[in-house]
């Protein structure tokens, strides 16, 4: 069976692999002279360190959001064209999590993949609305992290 980047396969793929073969799959579907184009900012964008962490933070959401908008035409014509655009679709998602963002240190595995799972249920058709769709995502990610937050402040107060 091909690996499905579900829970269970992503817990158990060596990490090396996952990160060279989504490196792959977003160098494939997000063409080079489109690439220079996102991450090559304005001086305005970069005259202070906030607006440089946002003006990258935007480039990274972008770049994630048209590698997933081209995975439909991507697959459609492979053998399991449903079955291979959401495998993909699936590992892009854990790039966007866990290499563009770097948010395992503040949402679980487990949290990313359920949020996942009601994304690929309906997911977006091109590549602005996964720029609407990961933008959701990373609010979500915020709430659920400040509910964690509070947890553990009202958890040690009432210690």
């Amino acid at each position: 069976m091909e690996r499905d980047y579900t829970l269970e396969c992503l817990m158990t793929m060596p990490r090396h692999e996952l990160e060279e073969f989504s490196l792959r799959i977003v160098n494939r579907m997000v063409p080079e002279d489109v690439m220079k184009e996102l991450f090559n900012f304005e001086e305005e964008e970069v005259s202070s360190q906030e607006r440089m962490l946002s003006a990258q933070f935007d480039a990274m959401l972008r770049m994630n959001a048209i590698a997933l908008g081209e995975v439909r035409n991507m697959f459609a014509e492979s053998d399991n064209a449903e079955q291979n655009i959401e495998r993909m679709s699936r590992l892009l998602l854990w790039h966007f999590y866990a290499m563009s963002f770097n948010l395992e240190e503040a949402i679980s595995l487990e949290d990313h993949c359920a949020q996942v799972d009601n994304i690929l249920a309906n997911p977006p058709k091109d590549t602005f609305g996964w720029v609407k769709t990961l933008t959701e995502l990373l609010h979500t990610y915020a709430s659920m992290h400040e509910g964690t937050d509070e947890a553990a402040a009202h958890s040690e107060t009432n210690q």
